[in-house]
């Protein structure tokens, strides 16, 4: 019922939040404003599910082919994030151990998930994929769940997370690594958030 699918998703968010906090580097800028200029998002019940696991698939997949032999394992996720999606897309008012109110901004919550996927799209992209992994994998889960899930037409319209000045380097393949990481840990968080939302509206009709 939606009582246990909301104490689900809080605690899996709260444990995502963690991960954050125990990262390398966990940095939030000045809050957007989160849907506040911009449209109402609706998810497509029938794509968005299997995008989003789509997406996870080709993330963790690309870890493993993109960094074998340089311990990418050990490394801890870093994070430039400017966006607070695992705090906004929790239900407002509502502990996971009540759950008595399980309310919450859910156009702030896909606004800020959008807004996710245009950072770390910007932030790939710049990274000189000489191999065509990045693009061939992770670019392309990401543009079909902005484009064919969100219904995005502006792909290109958030600036990068970290430099990468400097990504033929060891020390830029590294820096990759803890990206990539921490889009991992964000992409889990994005298909509970897709999944619960989907559960909620499947219920209401």
């Amino acid at each position: 019922n939606n009582e246990q699918v909301f104490q689900y998703f809080c605690l899996f968010s709260i444990y995502s939040f963690l991960l954050l906090l125990s990262s390398s580097i966990w940095r939030l800028g000045a809050p957007n404003p989160v849907g506040s200029q911009a449209s109402p998002l609706q998810l497509d019940r029938n794509t968005c599910k299997g995008l989003a696991r789509s997406l996870l698939w080709n993330v963790t997949e690309t870890l493993d082919q993109l960094f074998r032999g340089l311990n990418c394992t050990d490394q801890s996720a870093e994070l430039h994030n400017r966006t607070q999606t695992v705090a906004v897309c929790i239900p407002q008012h509502s502990k996971c151990s009540e759950g008595q109110d399980y309310t919450f901004n859910q156009d702030a919550c896909l606004h800020s998930v959008l807004e996710d996927l245009k950072q770390f799209r910007a932030t790939f992209k710049a990274y000189s994929d000489q191999g065509y992994v990045l693009k061939q994998t992770v670019l392309s889960s990401i543009d079909d769940l902005m484009q064919n899930c969100f219904s995005a037409t502006q792909l290109d319209s958030s600036q990068t997370l970290v430099s990468m000045e400097h990504e033929k380097s060891f020390k830029g393949r590294l820096k990759l690594c803890k990206v990539l990481k921490a889009f991992h840990i964000r992409v889990i968080t994005i298909n509970r958030v897709v999944n619960h939302i989907l559960t909620l509206d499947a219920g209401a009709n």
